[in-house]
């Protein structure tokens, strides 16, 4: 139970770096479930999307969307996270 728990606090720890990364850069970002979404109306240029890879983003081709599991390892599947989890804007572009 104790192994649990201390799983859960890091992955909150995880999710509040996460958040904040995206607060300080003004991005697009969106929580779903334990997972944080950046979005934008377009291709970001090239120092924006070394940042996101630095940070732990990935590109979710099918969904159009950069990814940040926050520790949360899933398996690909058919359905949309946002039709399954509770989703949160957590920040936007200015």
């Amino acid at each position: 139970m104790e192994e649990k728990n201390e799983k859960r606090r890091e992955v909150e720890a995880k999710i509040a770096e996460v958040v904040e990364f995206c607060k300080q850069h003004k991005l697009t970002a969106e929580l779903v479930g334990a997972w944080v979404w950046v979005s934008f109306d377009e291709k970001p240029d090239e120092n924006t999307r070394k940042l996101l890879k630095e940070a732990g983003f990935r590109w979710v081709k099918k969904r159009g969307k950069w990814a940040h599991n926050c520790g949360i390892k899933c398996r690909a599947g058919k359905i949309s996270p946002w039709g399954k989890y509770e989703s949160t804007i957590i920040s936007k572009a200015s």
